[in-house]
């Protein structure tokens, strides 16, 4: 069976059991998105041709209420394919369980779930076929009236059947606390934890380490928003990344298959501030700047910038649109995306700028 065709017999496959309980079943919602966009830099080095994408998301849940207890079985699928011979195209489904209680003094709960995904790429990337165990714990509480605490751990296990150096474990922590005022403004703190270690005996020779490649990472985040009228309001977060543990990052001939690609892979700043307001005909605009400082340390190249430095900083303009239909209990979100990049490098290869737009239809039910 070929790409394409395994793209769309997966999208068709959702959309015949979204038909074919529509009509009677009080306990089905999800959502149906549809979109497309355009990239300069696809993998975000300076080289690539630009492409064209299309993207494909439907979301299927069945949803059971107990006396104190709700019960979620779900069912995602989710399409990617880009144009320009540029060989990106994925295809994601997974099947998910989750459990919620209520608390009984306040908006607060208790929750748990557990997914089991595959994802298949096109053509030359096939072998990077991969299986996702992923679950998680989560708990929220009001401590005080305005200020809402929240922890989630997750765990994921990733198990690629071509490429077993791959393969890895990933444990999270996140602690979230949220202070709400009477004005219309929030502040917020969030503490992201996380670790990453390959399991297969292969990866040493690959990444090059004496032990088993692995890596850790502290994030924290301040987050504010504000509103500024009936209109308007604001929005902007800062975010420091501290490396708890070296990253190996041996790269290749195909940086496709680069742990510079990572989340773990850097340390250092990211910022954003965001104007969002209500424009007429109830569109919302969004225009903002975002700003990242990122040290990838000593990298490991084959060639001969072996034992090079890569620090990059970047930053984005972009504008956000939005509109929201509603239709009794259903509603239609349209939402476009413009940004633009400007990267500069130490090294050239990810010295670059250009432009992204992306436009999506999302049907919620």
């Amino acid at each position: 069976m070929t790409g394409s065709r395994r793209f769309h017999l997966g999208f068709a496959f959702g959309i015949l059991i979204l038909l074919a309980n529509r009509g009677g079943a009080a306990d089905l919602a999800g959502s149906l998105s549809v979109g497309g966009g355009y990239l300069e830099n696809p993998l975000g080095v300076a080289w690539e041709s630009e492409a064209g994408f299309l993207s494909q998301n439907l979301h299927l849940a069945y949803v059971g209420q107990g006396e104190r207890d709700r019960f979620k079985l779900g069912w995602e699928t989710a399409a990617f394919e880009f144009g320009n011979g540029t060989d990106l195209g994925s295809l994601r489904n997974g099947l998910g369980w989750e459990w919620l209680r209520p608390s009984e003094k306040d908006p607060g709960l208790v929750g748990a779930g557990l997914q089991v995904a595959w994802k298949s790429y096109r053509d030359r990337y096939a072998y990077y076929d991969h299986q996702d165990l992923d679950a998680y714990l989560t708990l929220k509480t009001y401590p005080l009236g305005n200020l809402m605490a929240r922890a989630v751990a997750t765990f994921r296990y990733r198990r690629y059947p071509d490429l077993p150096e791959e393969g890895f474990i990933e444990p999270r922590l996140n602690l979230e606390l949220k202070r709400f005022s009477a004005g219309g403004t929030m502040l917020g703190l969030d503490v992201n934890l996380g670790a990453k270690k390959f399991y297969d005996s292969a990866a040493s020779s690959v990444w090059e380490t004496p032990n088993l490649p692995s890596t850790s990472q502290l994030a924290t985040r301040l987050n504010l928003s504000r509103s500024l009228g009936d209109r308007l309001g604001l929005r902007a977060w800062a975010e420091a990344r501290f490396s708890l543990e070296e990253f190996p990052h041996y790269v290749g001939e195909d940086l496709y298959d680069s742990p510079l690609l990572d989340f773990y892979a850097h340390e250092g700043f990211d910022g954003l501030f965001a104007l969002k307001w209500l424009g007429p005909g109830l569109l919302w605009f969004e225009p903002g700047l975002a700003y990242g400082d990122h040290d990838y340390g000593e990298i490991l190249f084959a060639g001969e910038d072996g034992g090079a430095t890569r620090r990059d900083t970047l930053a984005d303009l972009f504008l956000n649109v939005e509109k929201t239909f509603r239709a009794g209990s259903s509603r239609l979100r349209w939402r476009s995306v413009l940004t633009y990049r400007d990267q500069d490098s130490t090294l050239d290869a990810y010295r670059f700028s250009g432009l992204s737009a992306s436009s999506t239809l999302t049907y919620f039910f």
